[in-house]
């Protein structure tokens, strides 16, 4: 079964509301906290985006990105889509590049991948976050309906959740997703009765996706993935299973030709938000000048 994807109102992504650039011509701010110049978070979670004054420079072509920079677009686009999808936080959640390692989590990394009182994070229709196996590769993870694992909420019904790896260098998979994932779901459960033997069965798919033409830009490539499949999640997801194929070419599908613009974008989000945290830390007269 095929489906034409629909066209849907202008959502608040990268590719239909192209930011504004700082209006001092993107100048590189002073460090404000140490050499921290930028933070973001999604809505929610415990684990922000910072961004390092060394970090600036692999905003510049053919330069790999650091798993924050990943992070903090996969973080822009969520954000952007929730102010655009009103009543749509209970669909989505976006969690850190690191997740991919979670199992490892220990000193100098939160509890939880959620703050106090924000809905649990599989309790959501789409878990989406960055994931890096080798630390020379990055690709999307997105595990859609991960609630039909819960036994309190899902207790005999069918269990859909399936693992989606969007991954731009199809000869770089990650090393056995399988028990990644299981270990990285029973972590986010936070001691929640799963169904266990639902999760052993528990299906990783590897779609078809553009691939990148050179060794250096996979950082850009999972946000770009999260924008394009969160301008229709309902009709990618049935694509991504493939219960309805979306027609096209993959590169068509997947809007490939506007990956030449993500670094430029990307760029003048981080340098926007490092001049806000920048002016904020000026406003505030009370706290000393940083010693530089």
């Amino acid at each position: 079964m095929t489906t034409q994807l629909r066209q849907l109102p202008p959502s608040w992504t990268f590719f239909n509301s192209r930011p504004t650039p700082p209006t001092s011509g993107n100048r590189i701010p002073e460090a404000v906290e140490g050499d921290q110049v930028a933070e973001l978070r999604f809505y929610g979670t415990s684990f922000p985006a910072a961004i390092q004054q060394e970090d600036l420079a692999r905003l510049e072509p053919k330069q790999w990105l650091s798993d924050s920079l990943c992070t903090f677009y996969c973080y822009e686009v969520g954000n952007a889509y929730l102010k655009g999808a009103p009543g749509r936080a209970k669909d989505l959640v976006i969690l850190h590049a690191r997740t991919w390692h979670l199992g490892s989590w220990t000193h100098g990394f939160p509890k939880n991948v959620r703050v106090k009182g924000a809905r649990p994070t599989l309790e959501h229709k789409y878990i989406v976050f960055p994931g890096n196996d080798s630390e020379t590769h990055f690709f999307l993870c997105i595990i859609v309906f991960p609630f039909d694992l819960l036994l309190d909420l899902n207790p005999s019904g069918p269990v859909r959740t399936t693992a989606l790896i969007l991954n731009s260098i199809q000869q770089l998979p990650p090393f056995n997703p399988k028990e990644k994932l299981v270990s990285i779901l029973i972590r986010l459960s936070e001691g929640r009765p799963l169904r266990e033997n639902d999760l052993g069965r528990l299906k990783v798919l590897h779609p078809l996706m553009p691939q990148q033409p050179n060794s250096y830009d996979c950082g850009l490539y999972p946000g770009h993935f999260l924008s394009v499949f969160l301008s229709s999640p309902e009709a990618f997801t049935a694509h991504l299973l493939g219960e309805e194929i979306i027609e096209g070419a993959v590169d068509d599908i997947w809007k490939h030709s506007r990956i030449r613009d993500a670094r430029q974008d990307l760029k003048d989000l981080v340098l926007a938000s490092a001049e806000i945290q920048q002016a904020a830390f000026d406003f505030n007269t009370d706290v000393p000048l940083p010693v530089l």
